[in-house]
């Protein structure tokens, strides 16, 4: 039987096949690679969303404060205050838009010196992204007029 020589026709199929192998496992590697990379910039993506959201949702809560020590403030100067809507600029909080809070106080019944207040806030107010809070406390109008000739006497003390 004849020997095949070096670099005959056997050794250039395993070469080219070698090759073919090598060609394959790198496009595997690089459609891994590609497929990883889609998952991370969506990760991303959905962790941006996720702070977005947590931060709608923080800006409502301290909008909703503020909307109770507004209203106290406001029943502190007049009892028989009824409540608002107050439109907060994003220049006031500080943000790139604005907000809302709406102010609603009631009399409890059977307990003329007190209100129920209760402060929806909406941030921001675009619909598309609004979250909204909500909060109820219950005022005592006494106690309120107290801290408010507290504060006017040392106002006006020297």
């Amino acid at each position: 039987m004849p020997r095949q020589m070096a670099g005959g026709p056997n050794d250039n199929d395993r070469r080219d096949s070698r090759r073919g192998a090598i060609l394959v496992v790198v496009l595997v590697a690089f459609a891994m690679a590609a497929v990883l990379m889609v998952l991370a910039v969506r990760q991303v993506g959905l962790e941006r969303q996720s702070q977005q959201a947590n931060l709608r949702r923080e800006q409502s809560r301290w909008l909703a404060e503020a909307g109770v020590e507004r209203a106290t403030a406001r029943l502190a100067a007049d009892p028989k205050y009824s409540g608002e809507t107050w439109t907060v600029s994003a220049k006031d909080l500080a943000a790139d838009r604005g907000g809302s809070v709406r102010i609603d106080v009631r009399a409890v019944s059977k307990q003329p010196k007190r209100r129920e207040v209760r402060v929806f806030a909406d941030w921001p107010d675009e619909p598309t992204w609004r979250c909204r809070s909500v909060k109820q406390v219950f005022v005592d109008l006494d106690r309120v007029a107290s801290v408010r000739s507290n504060v006017a006497k040392k106002t006006t003390e020297p």
